[in-house]
């Protein structure tokens, strides 16, 4: 299967999946995640976090790495477990924000980004994209991806072996569409907030 059919095909799959308006979490197996990416920051979800529309109401595009699997939260379970993950990754890059140089933490998250995904992977991503992750300028990204040095690793969290090689690709995914045709205006899932903010989880409204 060819590079370019394979990215449609992930394409393809994940736009049916996060347009389904359903709780979905990455799937665990994979050293692969999605770039969220919104208004005027963006997000990291790696293994194992929550995604979906549902819980994404301001998003505007997605950019997959590795092809992650997107999988349904089904049971109370899953979806504690899948929030959980989800907050770890936001924690993760949070970590790397709160770095008062923006310098070092364009070089914090290459080395990140490379020690998870390999050097490709990095490649693939837009200066642009990868400011939007971390809140400094694209111009500083570009200056330190043109003499990139790995510095001191935060820990990333844990992931499960696998033999599968990394198979990147990275798709622009559109899905604001999935909002605007809706005559109802969308609204975050209840439990995702309250768990990112450690209050009593309620059921998201139907």
């Amino acid at each position: 299967m060819s590079n370019q059919t394979s990215q449609i095909l992930v394409a393809s799959e994940l736009s049916t999946a996060l347009s389904s308006r359903q709780l979905l979490a990455v799937g665990e197996h994979k050293r692969s995640g999605l770039i969220i990416c919104k208004a005027h920051h963006a997000e990291f979800a790696g293994p194992g976090a929550a995604v979906g529309t549902l819980i994404e109401p301001d998003c505007i595009s997605i950019i997959a790495i590795g092809a992650p699997e997107i999988m349904p939260v089904i049971t109370p379970k899953q979806r504690q477990t899948a929030y959980s993950r989800r907050i770890q990754w936001i924690r993760w890059l949070q970590k790397i924000t709160e770095h008062p140089d923006a310098m070092q933490r364009a070089e914090k998250l290459f080395a990140s980004f490379e020690e998870f995904f390999g050097a490709q992977a990095l490649m693939g991503l837009s200066d642009e994209v990868l400011a939007l992750l971390i809140g400094v300028m694209p111009s500083t990204v570009a200056t330190v991806r043109s003499h990139h040095q790995v510095p001191q690793l935060l820990d990333l969290p844990a992931l499960a072996a696998s033999s599968d090689p990394l198979k990147f690709s990275s798709v622009r995914l559109n899905i604001r569409s999935s909002y605007t045709s809706s005559k109802a205006s969308p609204k975050p899932c209840a439990s995702f907030l309250a768990a990112l903010y450690s209050v009593p989880i309620c059921d998201c409204p139907s």
